[in-house]
């Protein structure tokens, strides 16, 4: 799926490495890899996924948390990342940013 903006169109490859980089300035979250979460939900093939409706879109974002992060804090600052970056680099109205928490990262330090 691509999404037209404006005159553009913008690849879904495009649409995930701005969630990525999104994602990647919050501390303590990173996208999760496609496990068994996204294996079980029918449709679902990676970390990101999206609907697009006329100049709104929505997302469904699974993240992996650092050790020690406190998770809702952690969701709502993934959820403001993502709205901002993509709405910034869009023009889009970010309506929804679903954020589920799908794996605990324990290669850090523990707090």
């Amino acid at each position: 799926m691509s999404v037209r903006v404006g005159g553009a169109t913008v690849a879904d490859e495009a649409i995930v490495s701005m969630v990525r980089g999104a994602v990647s300035g919050v501390p303590g979250a990173r996208l999760d890899l496609p496990g068994r979460v996204s294996r079980v939900i029918p449709g679902r093939r990676g970390p990101v996924e999206w609907a697009l409706k006329g100049q709104a879109i929505t997302f469904d974002v699974d993240v992996c948390a650092a050790y020690g992060c406190v998770l809702p804090r952690l969701a709502a600052s993934v959820r403001d990342a993502v709205a901002g970056h993509v709405g910034a680099m869009t023009g889009l109205d970010v309506r929804v940013v679903d954020v589920t928490v799908t794996g605990i990262d324990r290669s850090g330090p523990e707090r």
